[in-house]
């Protein structure tokens, strides 16, 4: 068996899959977001994606 950790895609799993491991790192969200959250990923295609558009949305309310 290799030592190596397989990578788990996040919209691979379920929303409340996504929710423990957003609560593991101190972020609360509640079911209903978590299943909103995974419905993003899909959405705009995949967790890079996602990313990607928080970020810039980050820069246009700072810029704001």
């Amino acid at each position: 068996m290799d030592d190596e950790i397989d990578e788990i895609d996040i919209q691979d799993l379920a929303a409340d899959e996504i929710r423990e491991l957003l609560l593991e790192e101190g972020s609360e969200v509640d079911e209903e977001q978590a299943a909103a959250i995974k419905q993003f990923i899909e959405d705009i295609g995949g967790l890079e994606n996602a990313l990607a558009a928080v970020d810039m949305l980050d820069s246009l309310q700072k810029a704001a």
